[in-house]
């Protein structure tokens, strides 16, 4: 028998789905821990690190929200005077608020038909889909009634407000090229076709460092509610409650196997399941949304109160489609003019590099967790290069992972390091995130950079990719970074940027050839590909990145 972690011990002394009654006789001022838990099931943020900066999430399931929606948080924002942000999960934030205005504020919210419900904590956070998956033709199955029936299954139901283990993130693929990579989703719904009809492939157990499994089960668009709903009661049932770092779904399919969670999954079906179709979702880097008739709202996931009440009144005025898309943008359309706009560029042989999203945490102006201030330092990047190349970046302020860096073609972490002076901002890099058909992570190339040299490494990687000549990073990745230990990758960029490596050095590296390449590298670097790599990286990384007053030994 598991021993229950504080928090499921608090579930088990009070439901959360009571502690709706006691919001108004709450002392906003002097929360307590229980406090805050309880908030958390129904949107309300309250950290005690930053007592007097709150915040409250606002559900939009789908990222489908209308123009008074919008607009009611617009004012709410501008009257409160407090900041607002779009999610990666297609959810609206409303940061700095004062503790004693969080209830009128979360009265007011839902006075006006918006929902925080279950938008933290162990729930089942906002469903994503693709924004376009209603209008164009690449989209073989609506996503977005599934999207509202598989709502009405567990939003403010009280047996599911806060009883499940942890977490859980779900999303549907109804087109074959999303516009954003979905395989982190602990359940994840998989455009595929079986049998000459369309549906879905099951995955599960994604999360921010590993991609979600094939689970080897096929769903029928219908079936779609029924099938969610058997799977969280799975989780409910056999989820693990110990320890808060591993009562994921991923752990205990870790533990137990996708196999045995099948048999489980069909005993709350009542029947067995077909087993997975053909995959037909294909990676978001052979998206082209980009050339779309789409205005898009938001910057790094920021938007200010005017312009998006300026944004809800054009769409209510002419008619328009809002979307909150996994990219932290408001995008607004036609989807009359988005359909018949995509029919003609998909007869396009235009092989030009999609549009980069870029992904980014709330960073340190919002949370408290993180070590930058990621939105303002976005703008020390090379960003332009990143849009020439079409290239996605996930920015992380923590080791939480919420800018999706393991899910990009390059990932951030910002941190702090002493390893190469004294302590400076730093950032650990990931590289090659790959999605369908076989998806998987991306590796940790460094574990720390200082923020001097941070542009240079990223330009360098981008100079091997444009050379390369490769239509996306993923292909890239896929192509030439797999093939090599990560190991000899971290040795291949410090030596690219202590040496000008001939042009022909580069090409051995992009084709594999070894043997050149080994030739080539002990000309310039004696003895860097020999031996013990770890060592060549520990010895290459302080070479270029000490500041030159420090000298260390300390292991990388």
């Amino acid at each position: 028998m598991q021993k229950l972690n504080r928090i499921e011990r608090l579930k088990e002394e009070s439901p959360p789905s009571d502690f709706e009654k006691r919001l108004e006789r709450l002392d906003w001022e002097q929360l307590t821990k229980e406090d805050r838990f309880y908030l958390s099931n129904y949107g309300i943020y309250a950290s005690s690190l930053r007592p007097d900066r709150c915040m409250i999430r606002i559900r939009f399931d789908g990222g489908n929200p209308t123009p008074p929606m919008l607009q009611t948080v617009a004012e709410c924002a501008r009257d409160e005077g407090v900041q607002i942000l779009m999610t990666a999960r297609c959810q609206m934030e409303l940061h700095g608020i004062a503790p004693r205005r969080l209830y009128p504020l979360w009265q007011r919210l839902h006075a006006a038909g918006l929902s925080t419900f279950q938008t933290l904590s162990d729930n089942f956070r906002a469903l994503v889909t693709d924004p376009l998956s209603d209008c164009v033709p690449d989209a073989q199955i609506d996503t977005f009634p599934l999207i509202e029936a598989i709502r009405q299954r567990f939003l403010r139901r009280p047996e599911w407000i806060g009883t499940i283990p942890r977490k859980f993130n779900t999303a549907l693929v109804g087109r074959h090229t999303p516009s954003f990579n979905p395989w982190h989703n602990d359940l994840l719904f998989a455009l595929a076709r079986k049998n000459g009809r369309w549906g879905f492939n099951i995955y599960l157990g994604g999360r921010f460092n590993a991609t979600a499994r094939d689970a080897d089960i096929f769903c029928l668009p219908e079936e779609a509610p029924d099938l969610f709903e058997a799977i969280a009661r799975t989780y409910r049932k056999h989820g693990y409650r110990g320890s808060r770092s591993k009562t994921r779904i991923f752990h205990l399919i870790d533990t137990v196997g996708t196999a045995q969670m099948r048999t489980w999954i069909e005993r709350e079906m009542g029947r067995s399941l077909p087993e997975a179709g053909e995959l037909q979702t294909q990676s978001a880097s052979l998206n082209r949304d980009e050339r779309l008739p789409i205005k898009r709202y938001g910057h790094f996931g920021e938007i200010d109160p005017d312009t998006l009440q300026q944004a809800a009144e054009k769409a209510q005025r002419e008619g328009l489609t809002l979307r909150l898309t996994p990219r932290q943008e408001l995008w607004a359309f036609d989807p009359g003019a988005v359909a018949t706009h995509h029919l003609h560029t998909e007869t396009s042989s235009d092989s030009s590099p999609g549009a980069p999203s870029l992904t980014a945490c709330a960073g340190s102006r919002y949370c408290a967790l993180s070590l930058w201030d990621v939105k303002k330092d976005l703008a020390l990047l090379p960003l332009e290069r990143f849009r020439k190349l079409g290239v996605n970046l996930g920015f992380s302020g923590c080791l939480k992972g919420c800018g999706r860096h393991y899910h990009s073609d390059l990932g951030i972490i910002g941190l702090r390091t002493n390893l190469y002076g004294p302590t400076e901002r730093a950032a650990r890099i990931f590289l090659g995130a790959l999605q369908a058909p076989d998806p998987a992570p991306g590796r940790m190339l460094y574990y720390s950079v200082p923020l001097r040299h941070l542009n240079a490494l990223l330009l360098t990687i981008l100079e091997d990719f444009e050379e390369s000549g490769l239509e996306s990073f993923e292909r890239f990745s896929r192509e030439v970074l797999a093939v090599y230990p990560i190991e000899f990758l971290q040795v291949w960029y410090l030596i690219r940027q202590l040496h000008p490596l001939e042009p022909r050095t580069i090409r051995y590296f992009l084709r594999h050839d070894h043997s050149a390449l080994l030739e080539a590298v002990e000309a310039v670097e004696a003895g860097s590909f020999l031996g013990d790599l770890h060592e060549n990286v520990r010895r290459l990384s302080h070479r270029l990145w000490d500041r030159p007053s420090q000298k260390t030994d300390n292991p990388l």
